[in-house]
């Protein structure tokens, strides 16, 4: 190479150097495109760069993002189908690279952009994939014809992984950020409702708490006892659009038989979603009035959600939420979010309104029965007087094992949840204590508040297990997520400073192990990205199988193979194939699972020792074991390991880290396989995991 080749390349390396530092700096997904389309495109000693991404139902791509094209050029491409005769179309579909050196290559290659300009010249696509899926593509142009050698090409794609690996990044921190905040409004959603049993006041403070974070409009419906529907609470951000949406309802009363809106979520239990309101559905709702269409049309709607407050199979109310002046159009997450709400809405409507029943004495046993929380009477001597279905479901304790003893012998660990639950005299706001409840066969967690009377004391008890664990949950994933993440990335800063600075002289075997180690921490970083999203997929049922006839033992003898390239030297591997049939399944899939089985048998045999796979034949099935001489697995952990984030060695104290999904990945993926995933363990003397799927059809 000569010296001017060394220099250019030198200069690529150091762009490419700036754009991923750019890229491990962004953490929104606005911050990786601003980064690609600046950094990026420059390193790529490109004249113009775009970035588009395949849309939600999969049919066409949405331009995120250019930079550097002529606007008049660019007008109407903001998105285009899937399967058009177009450049990044064809990369998207096929995943593959396209280099085209000149103006007249590309028009030879998609006749239907020879129309839009003979300015440009050579012209580079390059997907944009994350675990074998793509995504996206990333599309770059130049002021002069190139023909692309190997090095250029290997620099476009390698700023393409780098790209597609923030991008997605940032996607799930996105993606955590908006569940932090749906999960932190319901939670204030439900504090509010549980603070008081006037719900007229609650909803209407319930109606402000969702202007504007959810909607510009709120407003919330109660179906009467005659069957009218009765505007409890309006809310908009500008309190004399308030005053005025209440006279425009006296002067439009609702219609109980329009064919949209409140009235037919009320008739119908079911929720209306207009992610965009047309002007169809403005004219079905409005008709020939046009001082109402003049009304309609200065207000601005642009979408709507109206979902019911229903509980025990009873519609109470609508919630509606209107996007008209500063809000986005809704999507299915908002629609999801204000369900939920509702739900609430309704419980606590409900709730409300059998607990004033049974402060005025009227049937309160029967109506109590019904009811979704638990609810407990004391008496003053602390014996039980009413234990309704839920109370029971939620204890698991039977009516007739708790009543007319004394909760404390009735209940394990009653005296622990009585002493910290604070009581509040009838009237006033309780406020929800949440803490475990003993001995029910499961992990439970319950919200509790209680009301002291003359005669006794209620107890309200909601079990809230699921949103503890959804909780837990995300804050797992929040810290081991940003452990893992953060080890990594300081190992690649370390190394890029030391490389970087001028006051030091490295050897080249000293810089040679400086980028070694940034590869390997770069790869890491890509396998825990790949977890996390492939994680998600799972739970989204995202993810598809392909099965076939495939051979076992030659996927074990590959993984095998790969493996030897980076196991520890005190370690030793082998297959025993013992005339293994062939099976059905997922190849790629299949051998997956077992990398991950046997880098994890690796991983937790920090003394050396033997891994082998071994293949025999059982009835109908195949069995595949992956065994090891490791740390062991002690008996009561030994289904939780297949949890989501949990690992055996959280403290590292043998050194063994890693983000606590492969196990779990591994059991999701043999199970879509009509298989199961099984382990055996002894603490000190190794573990075997047990991959069992059906023979040949």
């Amino acid at each position: 190479m000569s010296t001017s080749e060394a220099q250019q390349a030198a200069d690529r390396a150091r762009r490419l150097q700036r754009v991923a530092e750019r890229l491990a700096e962004a953490v929104t997904p606005e911050e990786v495109l601003d980064a690609i389309l600046t950094e990026g495109v420059q390193a790529a000693e490109a004249r113009a760069g775009a970035i588009g991404v395949v849309s939600a139902d999969g049919k066409s791509v949405e331009l995120l993002a250019q930079q550097g094209y002529d606007p008049a050029v660019m007008s109407g491409w903001g998105s285009f189908p899937l399967d058009a005769d177009l450049p990044m179309s064809e990369v998207i579909r096929t995943g593959a690279a396209l280099f085209i050196s000149s103006l007249s290559e590309r028009n030879e290659l998609f006749p239907a952009l020879a129309h839009q300009g003979q300015e440009g010249h050579a012209i580079v696509v390059v997907p944009l994939a994350v675990e074998g899926r793509t995504f996206g593509a990333m599309s770059l142009s130049f002021d002069e014809d190139i023909e692309f050698e190997l090095e250029r090409r290997e620099m476009k794609m390698t700023l393409a992984r780098q790209a597609a690996q923030a991008l997605a990044r940032s996607r799930i921190f996105e993606a955590e950020q908006r569940l932090r905040k749906r999960m932190t409004f319901l939670a204030e959603a439900s504090e509010l409702l549980a603070s008081s049993l006037d719900y007229n006041r609650t909803l209407r403070q319930l109606a402000r708490l969702c202007v504007p974070g959810l909607a510009d409009w709120c407003a919330i419906d109660m179906l009467g006892p005659n069957g009218e529907i009765e505007r409890l609470a309006v809310a908009h951000q500008d309190p004399e659009k308030v005053r005025w949406a209440h006279e425009l309802q006296d002067r439009y009363p609702p219609d109980p038989d329009a064919p949209h809106g409140v009235p037919q979520v009320l008739r119908s239990g079911e929720p209306e979603f207009f992610p965009e309101i047309s002007e169809e559905v403005l004219d079905e709702a409005v008709g020939d009035d046009l001082e109402l269409r003049r009304i309609v049309e200065e207000l601005g709607l642009r979408s709507s959600i109206c979902v019911p407050l229903t509980t025990r199979g009873r519609t109470l109310g609508a919630l509606t939420l209107i996007a008209a002046e500063t809000h986005p159009l809704y999507t299915n997450a908002e629609l999801e979010l204000a369900t939920e709400l509702a739900r609430r809405a309704g419980v606590a409507v409900d709730n409300a309104r059998l607990y004033r029943e049974a402060e005025r004495g009227a049937d309160a046993a029967r109506a109590l029965a019904y009811v979704a929380d638990g609810v407990v009477l004391l008496d003053r001597e602390g014996r039980v007087r009413h234990w309704n279905a839920a109370a029971a479901a939620i204890t698991a304790v039977t009516e007739e094992e708790a009543l007319g003893r004394p909760a404390r012998e009735a209940v394990p660990g009653w005296e622990t949840l009585a002493a910290l639950v604070p009581l509040v005299p009838p009237g006033s706001a309780p406020r929800p204590v949440t803490l475990p409840l003993a001995d029910t066969g499961r992990e439970r967690w319950v919200a509790v508040t209680g009301v002291g009377f003359g005669q006794g004391t209620v107890y309200a008890l909601q079990d809230v297990t699921e949103e503890y664990a959804l909780e837990k949950t995300r804050s797992d994933f929040v810290a081991t997520a940003s452990h893992e993440l953060r080890t990594p990335l300081a190992a690649v800063y370390g190394a890029v400073r030391t490389l970087r600075r001028t006051d030091v002289e490295l050897s080249e075997d000293e810089r040679t192990q400086f980028l070694e180690m940034i590869e390997s921490e770069a790869m890491r970083l890509a396998t825990i990205v790949d977890q996390i999203l492939l994680t998600g997929q799972l739970d989204a049922g995202a993810v598809e199988i392909d099965a076939t006839e495939c051979d076992p033992a030659e996927i074990a003898a590959g993984v095998l193979e790969s493996a030897t390239t980076h196991i520890p030297e005190d370690i030793s591997l082998a297959l025993d194939p013992d005339g293994s049939p062939r099976i059905m399944c997922d190849e790629n899939k299949l051998r997956q699972v077992l990398v991950n089985l046997v880098d994890n048998a690796v991983k937790y045999s920090p003394g050396g020792g033997r891994v082998e796979i071994r293949l025999r034949r059982e009835l109908s099935n195949c069995l595949i074991e992956v065994v090891d001489d490791g740390l062991g697995i002690p008996s009561d952990e030994r289904e939780r390991i297949f949890e989501k984030f949990y690992r055996l060695d959280p403290q590292q104290r043998h050194g063994v880290g890693g983000s606590g999904l492969g196990l779990y990945i591994c059991r999701e993926l043999v199970e879509r396989m009509d298989g199961q995933l099984t382990v055996e363990s002894e603490p000190g003397r190794g573990s075997t995991f047990t991959v069992e799927l059906p023979l040949r059809r």
